[in-house]
């Protein structure tokens, strides 16, 4: 059994701005390891997959961006399409440092019952608050993310896939990601960078219509980027998503992840 004990005052130096630095982001990087690990020997589940996609920000005005990402992400060693992600959004600027912004989630999931297999939607409304704190010549991301969906029973009719009975869940999404230049001692413009992230999910509302659990979710990426101008950018790495299920299951998920990020 690990214990952490917080008092008020390591709380207060730990959240507050002057002491906020690259140790917060190596703590959630630990946490992640150690809670991953203490449940390796019981984890029911490995799988190995592939996921790409491409994020991309469109300047409207100087406090207005439209924002867009789709991803595809594959099963099991590779061996087909498991997820679909389309995500619009609008952001708004509240300062130079962060923003708010809200938009859809159009998600279809690969299910199998009873035999039939198909494509099956997994919608959602989303909101979150971005903020980037300066670290040394470059910043520390921070996000907090809410998803709001339905979470239903799904059975076979026919030939396919449906759904009904959809039970409410919120789910909350904290995501913070540090990036640096390989070379460069100032801030990066051109050039090879490296990169750590990390995110944690946890069911806010309807948690037993989930897993049955606050926690959900982690995932933690360490990989390598090039970026070609401050428009475009390409990243590859590996990322551990150790995913929680009812009673004692759990599911660790292998990744080898490509991105591309184009802002306009």
């Amino acid at each position: 059994m690990i214990k952490i004990i917080l008092t008020e005052q390591t709380m207060f130096r730990f959240v507050n701005p002057k002491n906020m630095n690259l140790k917060f982001c190596y703590t959630f990087y630990f946490v992640s390891v150690v809670v991953v690990s203490s449940n390796l020997v019981q984890a029911q589940v490995s799988k190995f997959s592939g996921w790409t996609a491409l994020i991309s920000t469109i300047k409207i005005n100087p406090s207005v961006n439209i924002i867009f990402d789709a991803q595809i992400r594959s099963a099991d060693q590779w061996q087909n399409i498991e997820t679909t992600i389309i995500r619009p959004g609008i952001s708004f600027a509240i300062d130079k440092k962060s923003s708010l912004s809200f938009g859809l989630a159009l998600i279809k999931n690969k299910k199998r019952v009873t035999g039939i297999e198909d494509m099956v939607a997994d919608n959602r409304a989303w909101q979150q608050w971005l903020l980037n704190q300066p670290l040394r010549v470059n910043s520390l991301q921070h996000r907090i993310r809410l998803e709001e969906r339905t979470i239903p029973t799904i059975y076979a009719e026919g030939n396919e896939l449906k759904k009904k009975d959809g039970k409410f869940n919120t789910r909350l999404r904290y995501f913070n990601r540090y990036a640096s230049g390989f070379t460069q001692k100032g801030k990066l413009e051109k050039g090879p960078y490296w990169i750590i992230q990390n995110e944690f999910f946890f069911n806010f509302v309807g948690g037993r219509y989930a897993n049955g659990k606050i926690f959900d979710q982690t995932r933690t990426f360490a990989g390598a980027g090039w970026k070609f101008s401050k428009a475009i950018d390409i990243e590859m790495g590996y990322m551990l998503q150790y995913i929680e299920g009812r009673g004692k299951s759990y599911t660790n998920n292998h990744i080898m992840q490509l991105s591309s990020f184009l802002r306009l």
